[in-house]
């Protein structure tokens, strides 16, 4: 037995004992807490910027960032997946576009609105993929859309998109179903006056069908995709700064004279530069007499996605495009002149276009 005053003495070591491991203890948790709050501010800084830098379409620099703000969530954010799948649509890598988007659904947990969107783009990425030739990869995509619109978080566009596939398909009655839907949620949609034109032609999914487009030429004349109807066109995309692009002007000149008593025959010229006065006295001075047009605002440029100059797009007198080439090789092939003559004759024993 201890003495009443060590017993007391004993408590109170064993009771500072007690408080201090419990200190112990707990000071790491807060530590824990500290930590686990500092990585998640890093994290929402981090895809903050991410999604930042898409909007600016600074798409590798967008990737790099999703990637960093992952990282710093044990490599199992949705968000950041869904994010690295949206650069890689906008870099074409529609293989990385696909795994992202399977790693967005995996992580997306009770988050419905960001499964159907990852479900949407993985339809998007299988669709482009498949080129309309893949049948597999054009079911594949059906299965994702379908899978996208039964989450109870509706996205109009995803009709459109299904839609569109299953026309691709061949199966225009269902896809036609899906179109009318899409048209009922957002009749006034960006998309709309687009599925209205698929409704009444379905092979539009299916064909390389022209963009609308518009224009009023160098000498004043206004021209619409619907006015060259019947017609073969051939759009030249220049610019005087374009070495290869001048250089091909002595070609251009050989390919309209060639085609001149042609009446389906028209070629359009259409520049982006930036010096209207430039623009005009080079044409003027290198007698380039067919039709020409200055895309100021680059509407012409942007419908066609031109990228690289020159380009050359054939259209057929259906409005279908049957020939695009970047640089001049079609000089030394012969495959543009060939393709011009070839769809003349159809125009010629058509009569008139298809389609509308």
């Amino acid at each position: 037995m201890y003495p009443t005053s060590q017993l007391k003495s004993l408590r109170k070591s064993v009771c500072v004992g007690l408080f201090l491991g419990l200190a112990f203890l707990i000071k790491p948790s807060i530590d824990v807490r500290k930590v686990r709050a500092q990585a998640d501010d890093a994290f929402q800084s981090e895809l903050a910027k991410a999604n930042d830098l898409l909007r600016r379409r600074r798409y590798e620099d967008a990737l790099k960032s999703f990637k960093r703000a992952n990282d710093l969530h044990d490599k199992k954010s949705a968000e950041c997946f869904y994010g690295m799948a949206q650069a890689f649509q906008a870099l074409e890598a529609y293989k990385n576009v696909v795994e992202s988007c399977e790693h967005a659904i995996e992580f997306a947990g009770s988050d419905a609105k960001l499964q159907a969107q990852a479900y949407n783009l993985l339809g998007i990425a299988l669709q482009t993929q498949a080129a309309v030739k893949d049948q597999k990869k054009l079911q594949d995509a059906e299965a994702a859309f379908r899978k996208a619109l039964a989450i109870n978080a509706p996205i109009p566009m995803v009709h459109f998109n299904l839609g569109f596939t299953l026309m691709e398909l061949g199966r225009d009655a269902d896809g036609i179903a899906e179109l009318k839907k899409f048209i009922e949620l957002e009749p006034n949609g960006s998309k709309s006056e687009q599925a209205a034109k698929l409704i009444a032609n379905p092979r539009r999914a299916r064909e390389a069908y022209a963009p609308d487009f518009s224009i009023t030429t160098a000498d004043g004349e206004y021209l619409s995709l619907d006015d060259l109807k019947g017609k073969v066109v051939l759009l030249d995309f220049w610019g005087t700064w374009c070495p290869p692009c001048v250089e091909s002007v002595p070609a251009l000149k050989d390919l309209q004279k060639r085609f001149a008593k042609e009446p389906l025959f028209k070629m359009i010229s259409v520049s982006n530069d930036g010096d209207q006065t430039k623009w005009s006295e080079f044409i003027g001075k290198n007698q380039m007499t067919w039709t020409q047009y200055l895309d100021k605002d680059r509407h012409v440029v942007r419908a066609f996605d031109i990228n690289a100059y020159p380009t050359y797009i054939l259209i057929d007198a259906e409005g279908i495009i049957r020939f695009r080439e970047v640089t001049t090789a079609w000089e030394r092939t012969g495959e543009l002149p060939d393709a011009i003559k070839k769809h003349l004759k159809l125009a010629t024993k058509s009569g008139s276009p298809q389609a509308p």
